[in-house]
């Protein structure tokens, strides 16, 4: 968890370690599980992309992920920072052990985790050769398969190489197309290499790629709620004039009447190369990797079987490099260290359309006599807009942290970051289709007012110092 090996009934900051095998006992399949196994853990997700991790409540806002702003909660996996969040809910492969720290570790961790960071260690390549092959079955048409094996290839190079599959039956029934809808569809695998030319040389190239292919995240019909809007833009007057009605109001029956295409596809992956040598007294590790993520959904946000809008798409596709430096070693028997640097880019880029339908007029307007008469009913058919967004972010720091051995039962840690962030991002939204109106009338006000060209660029940037300092002292 301290970037150190030690007993963690010695370490003086508030940590939970999950072995794997607690990991299978307990059916924990990702990030998201946690919240099962660890109370001070709070795990918040509608889809991949819209996805948050809290530790004692801090962490990030739960609603539309802002690209732009990272995770107050890091992700690590074998030391590399996972930046987007749809890391959290892809399946464990081949893991050893999951590390949740509480409370800041910016003077331990490359990346500034403000709220805390969930450490994954996966298992390493071995010179004894064995192979595992696990299978789970389950309710609802659910079955996971993992395997992994591994081995030597000569006297100093290793392999492994690890697959898990996930299925499961969805757990809603969509009458719209007559099939069900949150299902879980996964697959995945990691091959590593190990070179060890000495006892004191550890090089590991590691790549993963994990696919997702679920018809999920859809909602059902819980209630409705009155609004301050009119009696005429409200539900119940709405559904009326459509002789429309859901399939169900009780959400425990899993119906949904769903008539946009739902779709939430996402491909998930990187390479990694790890060295760790013993050098001076101590260990001098390097992290490089390089990540991708493709995300490409489809979802009916008007969450009703109505053409209110009918298409509603934001893929995106995100890239990070990082690379970390990281020197751990002792001064002498009462005095241990560890210093570092990090860099880290990411660039995410957005092609985002959404559509409004026949209906969208008497949902987003005001459905009156004399918005009919002007001819407005048809205003917002087909009308939609195309969304290009991009964010650039690159940050840089530099860490430490000292731990003095006062006494055999008192220890003094400070630690201190130096910081730099710099953002760049770019939005431009373009409008089509629909009844083509001159500017200035009724109807094009009323299409500007529910989708309207907007273009602007923005930058900034920030550098900070930052420390702590824990002291410990074992009672007992």
């Amino acid at each position: 968890a301290r970037r150190v090996e030690e007993d963690v009934q010695d370490v003086p900051i508030p940590v939970a370690v999950l072995s794997a095998d607690l990991l299978s006992e307990t059916g924990a399949l990702n990030v998201g599980k946690l919240n099962q196994l660890v109370p001070s853990v709070q795990f918040y997700s509608t889809n991949p992309r819209n996805t948050q991790i809290n530790i004692r409540g801090l962490g990030a806002p739960f609603g539309l992920t802002n690209d732009g702003i990272e995770q107050g909660v890091g992700l690590y996996v074998d030391g590399v920072y996972f930046a987007r969040p749809a890391s959290a809910v892809m399946d464990f492969i081949d893991i050893e052990r999951v590390e949740v720290l509480r409370g800041p570790q910016g003077t331990l961790y490359g990346k500034n985790t403000t709220s805390g960071a969930i450490n994954v260690t996966t298992r390493a390549p071995e010179f004894t050769p064995s192979t595992d092959v696990e299978l789970s079955f389950g309710n609802l048409g659910y079955y996971q398969a993992k395997a992994t094996t591994t081995g030597p290839l000569t006297d100093t190079l290793a392999y492994r190489v690890s697959f898990s599959g996930t299925q499961r039956d969805g757990v809603l029934w969509n009458t719209a197309d007559q099939d069900d809808l949150n299902d879980i569809s996964n697959i995945g695998g990691r091959a590593q290499l190990l070179w060890r030319p000495s006892d004191t040389l550890d090089v590991k190239l590691s790549a993963d790629n994990t696919v997702q292919r679920p018809e999920g995240y859809a909602q059902v019909f819980a209630g409705v709620v009155p609004t301050l809007r009119p009696l005429n833009r409200q539900y119940a007057a709405q559904a009326a004039y459509y002789n429309y009605a859901p399939p169900s109001t009780n959400p425990f029956d899993r119906v949904t009447d769903l008539d946009t295409p739902h779709r939430s596809n996402s491909d998930l992956g990187g390479v990694a190369l790890n060295v760790d040598w013993d050098v001076g007294g101590g260990t001098l590790s390097a992290i490089s990797a390089w990540r991708y993520w493709l995300w490409d959904p489809s979802n009916d946000r008007d969450f009703l079987g109505l053409p209110i809008r009918t298409l509603s798409q934001n893929p995106s596709k995100s890239y990070q490099w990082s690379q970390e430096l990281r020197y751990a070693g002792d001064l002498g028997e009462s005095l241990n260290y560890v210093v570092g640097a990090f860099w880290f880019n990411q660039v995410t880029k957005t092609l985002g359309r959404e559509e409004q339908g026949s209906a969208a007029w008497r949902w987003l307007a005001n459905p009156n006599a004399a918005n009919e008469a002007l001819g407005l009913a048809g205003a917002l058919t087909g009308y939609g807009q195309r969304v290009q967004i991009r964010s650039d972010h690159t940050s840089a720091a530099v860490f430490g942290q000292l731990e003095w051995a006062v006494t055999d039962k008192l220890r003094i840690i400070p630690g201190l970051r130096v910081n730099f962030d710099e953002k760049q991002g770019f939005y431009r939204s373009q409008t089509y289709g629909g009844t083509q109106y001159a500017a200035g009338t009724p109807g094009r006000a009323l299409q500007l007012s529910i989708l309207t060209p907007l273009a602007y660029e923005s930058e900034g940037e920030d550098d900070n110092v930052s420390g702590q300092l824990t002291v410990a002292y074992e009672i007992a």
